[in-house]
């Protein structure tokens, strides 16, 4: 069993550009890591920031660190928006990203607003996050095995 990252809060007063999410996924799970590769190619025009959750605190900017500070990190997908201040974790992290992809932003947004529609991306994440190392596996993706306790 490992650490559970928790980032702790930094005072800041730097800023994003606003049109940037910053994703941060657990670069020690083999679909973690193969999702990650293909956000960044999915993502023609550079609104993600795609963050190993362990490298929060060196490797994106003050004011993502300090929103992402006392979260348990690991226990989900975490997407921050700088420039609005706000986190979206789990189904709503999916929506988030889904919405600043090519062609994702009409379709998030008529996902989000329809309640029953985004409960189905709730339970299909955390179907997914719950067994992520056996999809890894499964997959036979390549990088570092889920250590997530079962």
């Amino acid at each position: 069993m490992r650490d559970d990252p928790v980032i702790a809060p930094v005072a800041s007063t730097a800023t994003v550009p606003a049109d940037r999410l910053a994703v941060l996924y657990d670069r020690d799970c083999r679909l973690c890591t193969a999702t990650a590769r293909r956000l960044r190619r999915w993502d023609r025009e550079g609104r993600l920031d795609v963050v190993p959750l362990q490298s929060v605190t060196s490797a994106v900017s003050p004011e993502v660190a300090r929103l992402a500070g006392g979260r348990s990190l690991s226990s989900a997908l975490h997407v921050i928006d700088p420039a609005s201040g706000s986190v979206f974790s789990g189904g709503d992290g999916v929506l988030a990203i889904a919405g600043r992809l090519p062609g994702g932003s009409v379709p998030a947004a008529v996902i989000a607003a329809v309640p029953p529609a985004r409960w189905a991306v709730t339970l299909g994440y955390d179907l997914v996050a719950r067994n992520r190392h056996r999809i890894g596996r499964w997959l036979r993706l390549e990088g570092p095995a889920c250590d997530v306790p079962r």
